[in-house]
Parts: C-alpha cells; sequence; structure tokens
C-alpha cells in the first residue's frame, strides 16, 4: 500500500513538473500579429514609383494589391500560403496579375520566396533593436561580402504617413552594406501595425554626382542625381476576398 502510495506522488510530481516546464508561446506578446497571414486577405497599396537619370525624374503612380489567394503544403510538410500581387492604374481600372510569392509563418519567422529565392521578412519574437540578416537563406551578399541587416525599432508607436495614422506599428530598417563611394544614399524601411501587416514601404537608392574634395567642385552641383529609384507603397484598404 504504502509503495502504491509513493509511486502515485511520484508519478503526480512528474506529471506536474512537464507541465510547468512546457509554456505555449503567446503568439501577440510574440509580435506573430504584426503579419497577419489567412486566405482570403487582402491590402491595397497606392504606389508612387520614381525613375531618376541625369537629375529628371519618371513618376509613375499606380495601386497595388497582395491577395492571400491559397495555402498548401510544401515538400517539406510546411504550410505555404500563396500571395498574388495585382497592379491597376487607378481605382476605375481591372486588376492585372503581376508576379506570385508564397510566405511560411511560425514561432520563429516569416519566410518570404519570390523568383525561387528566400529572405527572412520578420523575426519573432519582436524586440528593440533586434537584428536580423534578410539573406540568410539565399546567396546575396554586398561588395565587401557581408550580409544585409534588418533592425526593429519604434515597436507599437502609431505611424502617419499621407494622412494614413496606424497605431502598434514597428519600424524595419533595412541596414545599408557598406558603400565604397560617399555619392551612394541608401534608405529603406517597412513599417507593419499589429493585425494589418505591412502598412508602408520605402525604398529609396539614389546615386549623386561625385565632388572634389575641396569647396565648390562639385561639377553638377551638390543635389545633382545621376541615377536612382525611389518608391512608396502606402496601405489603404485592407480586407477579406
Amino acid at each position: 500500500m504504502i509503495r502504491n502510495l509513493l509511486c502515485w506522488v511520484v508519478l503526480a510530481f512528474v506529471v506536474v513538473s512537464c507541465d510547468k516546464s512546457y509554456v505555449t508561446p503567446d503568439p501577440v506578446a510574440r509580435g506573430l500579429n504584426f503579419y497577419p497571414l489567412e486566405v482570403g486577405d487582402y491590402r491595397i497599396y497606392n504606389v508612387k514609383d520614381i525613375k531618376y537619370q541625369h537629375n529628371e525624374p519618371t513618376e509613375l503612380n499606380f495601386q497595388m494589391r497582395e491577395w492571400v489567394a491559397d495555402s498548401f503544403m510544401d515538400q517539406t510538410n510546411t504550410l505555404t500560403y500563396k500571395i498574388i500581387r495585382s497592379i491597376r492604374a487607378n481605382a476605375a481600372s481591372e486588376w492585372v496579375d503581376d508576379s506570385v510569392m508564397t510566405v511560411t509563418k511560425n514561432h520563429n519567422m516569416v519566410m518570404l520566396t519570390r523568383d525561387n529565392t528566400r529572405y527572412v521578412k520578420l523575426v519573432f519574437p519582436v524586440e528593440e533593436g533586434k537584428k536580423w540578416e534578410t539573406d540568410a537563406y539565399n546567396d546575396h551578399y554586398d561588395a565587401n561580402g557581408d550580409r544585409e541587416i534588418y533592425k526593429y525599432s519604434d515597436i507599437d508607436k502609431p505611424f502617419l504617413v499621407d494622412g494614413h495614422e496606424f497605431t502598434n506599428t514597428v519600424t524595419i530598417t533595412i541596414l545599408p552594406p557598406v558603400i565604397s563611394e560617399t555619392t551612394t544614399l541608401d534608405n529603406r524601411k517597412e513599417v507593419y501595425a499589429r493585425d494589418l501587416g505591412m502598412v508602408y514601404r520605402l525604398f529609396s537608392r539614389i546615386n549623386m554626382a561625385k565632388c572634389g574634395a575641396g569647396p565648390g567642385e562639385c561639377v553638377d552641383g551638390p543635389d545633382y542625381i545621376l541615377d536612382g529609384h525611389e518608391r512608396h507603397e502606402v496601405l489603404i484598404e485592407h480586407g477579406k476576398l
């Protein structure tokens, strides 16, 4: 009797200990809702795309939609979402499919695959100042053989752009690679909001005219743009199809 009672006590202790040793991760605390992902979700962005050539800008304005069209199990038995990107000239025009991407998401990261290349878009938990390599799963390196680094900042802060205000956002700054010439301006960032996903993206790479060492030695002027690309994407609508 005493032996049986002792066995039950030991078993109960083991079960309780095992139960306390495993805690289910809180998806909100880890920041998983910065990237909601369900079949049928869509987001529409206003896009301003500017190309520079010899200080002359050419600007295009259009709309872009990203729609989670389907989900499937890939070859590694991982749940994968198919996202179709479409564009149109304006709200009165028809959508035209532009490209297809796939996304996988777990408690550690969001992985996006485009043109057979994988990118780590977010890592969890979302923490102030946290850094990671977006190209950790591909063979992209900069001119110095280094990886491009993403960094979190301004977690759960409001974000205002073009009259659109979003609450509880996080900003991801893409730290540019080391550039030997001082004439290249590289400014890239993405902003995500809880339960919305990406609400803003900036891509800007501008090559400025080279200047001499002394004052007044800029042949074309200090603000002369040789070439470059600047793109802004602002979320204006979201929902489910």
